[in-house]
């Protein structure tokens, strides 16, 4: 036998020539949409990609950021994420803007490298140590550096009147330096853009959701106060539920975030849901699953259209369907016989209850058959809408047998039993039927799906390249 070869998903490659080569999403239209939008602005914007977890922000950004690339408008990428390890998100934000100069070429190179060297300096100033403080001043005194209570009170009043002093110099030096700082930074875009006024520089932000809410206040801030300057226009990708949460973790549940985020981002871009269907398909055949999926069963039923169905029944992310398809292709490559068509389709229910469910999936076991099916049932019709469109009631026929099998009930009544308890429409009940005549050649036991639980639990086992 030929050794087992497995890989999980790869993030979707962006090629260079084309940027939406791959773009399974159908998302070209939107990044032109908002590439017009950025370009009619001289002014520095901030714009917020708005999206759930598993929505495909990070793939959307760089798709758009090729796009732009290919177009000869500057991009600069940051992951927020991967930057939180810092205690200033300006050295960080400031870090990878020089980074990327390494990309340009010629004159620009030179004259952005010197550039470069002011922002640094400038940075600096941002970053002094404070003042000694009266706390300190107190801890002198204890340890025997000051000794009558008069002295200590002289000081106190001597340094509070240096501190406002040195605070006034520092404040006054900070305003001076930040105009400073904002006129190196638009030269350093100007840079960027080759001296055409009419490109801004782009900087992407992504992953700030994910970061500790102070350091992600913190990207916010800068990004608005420090890097508000003509021509450069900051994109964030995020989930802004998600950084709601982290904001009203720093100040306080009362917060009204969306007023809050107002101060600092100018345009909010809700992304577009995908067809997930579509997704599912591309990540099928990049796995070299297609070829078990391209069949038909039950009376000439696509296996494929019923992935599809019950991806979009329980409306999985496109981060679940990559975790779906990770442990869909090792149990098919390490459980042959659970391809066969009575045990495949409840391969996919397993395995979305296992990502959706875990703990309705971690119930199954030999002693609670009947409880178990039942839930199951519950929490598929749980997932139907009135606009559904899904033809699973095969899966709901089988899933009845499992409790009664076929050679101990009419399935009349036990359709009849159903139709009862979930008070369905006529035409609900003529789809059961229909499926109970498309199953009947069909047997699940509590053992099938128990071997099933088995295949999906191997995966666990192994390590993804």
């Amino acid at each position: 036998m030929s050794k087992l070869s497995l890989k999980k998903c790869q993030q979707v490659e962006i090629d260079a020539a084309d940027p939406f080569k791959n773009d399974v999403l159908d998302r070209k239209a939107n990044i032109e949409i908002l590439t017009q939008f950025i370009t009619s602005y001289e002014q520095s914007i901030v714009l917020c990609i708005d999206a759930g977890w598993g929505q495909g922000k990070t793939t959307f950004i760089k798709m758009w950021q090729q796009y732009l690339k290919n177009q000869d408008i500057p991009t600069i990428y940051f992951n927020a994420w991967e930057s939180d390890y810092t205690d200033d998100a300006l050295i960080a934000l400031i870090g990878e803007i020089g980074l990327s100069i390494q990309e340009l070429v010629g004159e620009d190179k030179t004259t952005a490298e010197k550039i470069i060297g002011r922002i640094y300096k400038l940075v600096a100033n941002f970053t002094k140590a404070a003042a000694p403080t009266i706390a300190n001043l107190g801890i002198k005194a204890a340890s025997g550096g000051l000794i009558s209570a008069d002295e200590i009170s002289t000081a106190f009043g001597n340094l509070s009147e240096s501190l406002v002093k040195e605070q006034i110099t520092q404040y006054e030096e900070s305003r001076k330096t930040l105009g400073s700082f904002k006129e190196a930074l638009s030269e350093l875009a100007r840079c960027y853009a080759d001296g055409d006024a009419h490109k801004p520089l782009v900087i992407f932000i992504d992953e700030l959701d994910r970061c500790r809410p102070n350091f992600a206040i913190e990207v916010l801030e800068k990004a608005k106060h420090l890097f508000n300057v003509d021509n450069i226009v900051f994109v964030l990708a995020t989930d802004k539920t998600q950084l709601g949460h982290s904001i009203r973790a720093v100040y306080g549940q009362g917060l009204d975030v969306n007023g809050y985020l107002r101060r600092f981002i100018d345009f909010d871009y809700l992304l577009p849901s995908p067809v997930k269907s579509d997704y599912i398909i591309s990540l099928a055949k990049q796995l070299g699953l297609d070829k078990y999926l391209n069949r038909n069963i039950f009376s000439n039923y696509p296996l494929i259209r019923i992935l599809k169905d019950i991806i979009s029944l329980y409306n999985l992310t496109l981060r679940e369907q990559e975790a779906f398809c990770n442990i869909l292709n090792i149990a098919v490559r390490t459980h042959f016989y659970i391809l066969e068509d009575n045990c495949v389709t409840f391969l996919f229910l397993l395995n979305i209850l296992k990502l959706k469910f875990p703990d309705l999936y971690k119930s199954l076991n030999r002693d609670n058959k009947s409880t178990f099916v039942s839930d199951v049932l519950e929490n598929i019709n749980a997932q139907y809408t009135a606009n559904n469109t899904y033809y699973l009631e095969f899966l709901e026929c089988m899933l009845l047998s499992v409790i009664r099998p076929t050679s101990h009930f009419s399935y009349e009544e036990t359709i009849d039993d159903y139709v009862r308890k979930y008070n369905f429409n006529d035409v609900k009940k003529q789809k059961l039927i229909d499926s109970f005549d498309m199953v009947k050649g069909f047997k699940i036991t509590i053992q099938d799906l128990l071997t099933i639980k088995n295949a999906i639990e191997i995966s666990s086992s192994f390590r993804l390249n």
